[in-house]
């Protein structure tokens, strides 16, 4: 069973290897206080940034980010907070087009920051990864199979543009009511699953999918990073998330993580 020190560890976005091996009983704590600071404020900062960056108020959007950033300090997500300090010192020079495509970015991961602390400090780590149900399979990583579950077909669009060479086999479905269809007769090596999908969400396609008797691994698809929505995914079964807006990069190095593929 992993630590929480060890599972911060595997945050890449934490400058905090070697102040976290000399994290002492009330230090540990101290800096566990900042991670849930930032989990707690992140959802409100984002809207208001968003808001003010579709009003063109600058000064409320550097207000916000430099909320954003002084966190970030805090929590040694030191790289996200050199970001932070470039784009308010740009503001001025900077397009308002090149703005709106860099803090999307800078967005997408900060949520995904947030999602990852919450898996380490929340979720309950039993199994230190689904590493020994996949090397008990022993079929080579071309073979890995996916089945995506999303209502809208441009995210699933966009993960086929993602994994399109790759060395899995994607197959994507609309409804949850297709997902368990396709069930009947196949077994994914890993599950993604939007939340919000009309008729069956995706905790409750989870939930059936686990009725099934699939145990592959369950990735959610979200934009979204409140506490409240990651510890439902996490108790649905989550293994990890996928962040909107979708980029190659990130969605391949979850899943190689997760299946243990190299």
């Amino acid at each position: 069973m992993m630590t929480i020190r060890e599972r911060l560890l595997g945050i890449s976005e934490l400058n905090i290897e070697q102040k976290l091996l000399h994290m002492r009983g009330g230090q540990l704590d101290e800096y566990l206080q900042g991670l849930d600071l930032f989990v707690e404020n992140f959802p409100t900062l984002e809207a208001e940034l968003r808001g003010a960056l579709e009003e063109r108020d600058y000064f409320s959007f550097s207000g916000c980010l430099t909320d954003i950033r002084e966190m970030l300090i805090q929590i040694r997500a030191d790289e996200l907070a050199d970001e932070c300090l470039k784009l308010i010192n740009g503001l001025v020079a900077i397009k308002q087009e090149k703005l709106e495509a860099r803090m999307t970015f800078l967005l997408s991961v900060l949520t995904m920051l947030s999602i990852d602390i919450q898996m380490a400090v929340y979720q309950d780590e039993e199994d230190p990864m689904q590493c020994e149900y996949e090397a008990a399979d022993e079929r080579e990583a071309w073979k890995k199979s996916i089945l995506a579950v999303d209502d809208n077909a441009f995210f699933l669009d966009t993960l086929k543009d993602a994994l399109q060479g790759g060395d899995y086999k994607l197959t994507c479905v609309n409804s949850g009511i297709s997902a368990l269809r396709f069930l009947q007769n196949n077994s994914p090596d890993l599950f993604i699953l939007d939340i919000e999908m009309p008729e069956m969400d995706g905790y409750e396609l989870a939930q059936k999918i686990r009725a099934y008797g699939k145990k592959a691994p369950i990735f959610f698809l979200t934009g979204n990073a409140t506490h409240e929505y990651v510890i439902k995914a996490i108790e649905a079964g989550a293994a990890d998330f996928i962040v909107k807006p979708i980029t190659r990069k990130h969605v391949v190095a979850r899943i190689r993580k997760s299946l243990c593929t190299v």
